[in-house]
């Protein structure tokens, strides 16, 4: 399997954070005269993420049995560090019962809808796709190629069974008939890829064709030179579809391992991002906690300070609990004694009436003497 064409394919995708259509495609692009499209759900299928697939467009125009062998990779560009772009890659053999081929959960839609995060800058997203598509031995890449191979099987075929009613109806096979066929077998042979030529049934036959064209001695239908030529070609033919055919093996085995390379290198870049996420979070959550713990400090020395005041105040009440006591007992000897006082209190009141009436009397008494009395009195 040989890669029959790549493309490099970029959609922007404005007002993002607008659009109400479930799924969105991207505009038709051909490769390998089919055409192509970018298949997304900008709300996610069913998922909370961003789902990107790669499509085959007009997929019921297919020829009968078509299918394509497809490696590509998928990338939402970070507008804003173009490291922390997210992308993905897969591979894939396309036909008209699985047209389309990707990612449904390709990035988390809170993550795409941070404006911090740098996928959408003024609401426009971007999103690239390497696409490589390669020739699918079992319905071919091309019909002229198909035409060539078939109708090269077919001149060796012919070839032979040619010679063999040439050599049946003649008792010379070296004529001019069988010299054109073997040449028309060996231009055909030219035109195929060396690397179709590696099996040892087509080699035999097409060394047998050298044998025929070197073995004529007419030199008015090859000379020495062309059958020396002719010679030497022949051992190019044994060597040459060998080393194609290991170059293509080597160049697929290469090809494929640069798409592991990539997918390799995609999800490590994937695990680095989510990694340095991790470790932000982690730093977030210590902050957090440290934020918190102090929160925790301050709560206890404020308990510990509660406790105190509790404490002064319990005390406190203690204090007077015992204080009320004493005066409720001094109360209660009071009001045991309270009409004892009652009546003093009377009698006290009674004897002041008297004693202020007494003390009237005197007064007046003085106050009636006349003055030289009482200034005789004086001396």
């Amino acid at each position: 399997m040989s890669a029959v064409g790549d493309i490099k394919f970029t959609w922007k995708i404005k007002n993002f954070s607008k659009l109400d259509s479930p799924k969105l495609y991207s505009k038709v692009f051909s490769l390998e005269d089919y055409k192509w499209r970018i298949l997304m759900f900008p709300k996610g299928n069913k998922v909370e993420h961003l789902s990107i697939f790669l499509e085959v467009a007009e997929s019921e125009t297919l020829p009968s049995g078509w299918s394509r062998n497809a490696e590509f990779s998928v990338t939402v560009v970070n507008q804003i560090d173009n490291k922390s772009s997210v992308r993905e890659g897969a591979e894939h053999k396309f036909n008209a019962q699985e047209k389309d081929w990707g990612f449904s959960k390709f990035i988390p839609l809170e993550e795409l809808h941070d404006l911090g995060k740098g996928y959408l800058v003024e609401d426009t997203c971007i999103i690239k796709a390497n696409v490589t598509v390669f020739s699918d031995e079992s319905h071919g890449s091309n019909k002229e190629a198909s035409a060539t191979k078939s109708s090269t099987k077919e001149d060796i075929d012919a070839f032979f069974v040619d010679l063999d009613s040439e050599i049946s109806s003649s008792n010379n096979p070296s004529s001019k008939h069988v010299v054109e066929i073997a040449v028309r077998v060996i231009r055909n042979a030219l035109n195929m890829d060396p690397a179709d030529l590696n099996d040892p049934g087509r080699i035999s036959k097409i060394k047998t064709s050298f044998d025929v064209l070197s073995s004529f001695d007419d030199c008015s239908v090859l000379t020495a030179e062309q059958k020396e030529e002719l010679l030497a070609m022949k051992e190019k033919f044994v060597d040459l579809p060998e080393r194609a055919a290991r170059a293509a093996k080597d160049r697929n085995l290469c090809t494929h391992k640069a798409f592991v390379k990539v997918t390799l290198g995609c999800k490590l870049e994937r695990c680095l991002i989510e990694f340095k996420k991790a470790k932000q979070e982690t730093k977030h959550q210590e902050q957090q906690i440290a934020t918190l713990q102090e929160q925790v400090n301050s709560l206890l020395a404020q308990i510990d300070e509660a406790r105190k005041k509790r404490d002064n105040i319990s005390s406190k009440q203690k204090e007077m609990f015992e204080l009320s006591k004493d005066l409720k007992a001094e109360l209660d000897v009071l009001e045991k004694r309270w009409p004892e006082y009652e009546a003093k209190m009377k009698a006290a009141e009674e004897e002041e009436e008297i004693v202020r009436t007494e003390w009237q009397k005197m007064k007046q008494f003085v106050s009636s003497l006349n003055k030289p009395f009482y200034l005789r009195l004086l001396y």
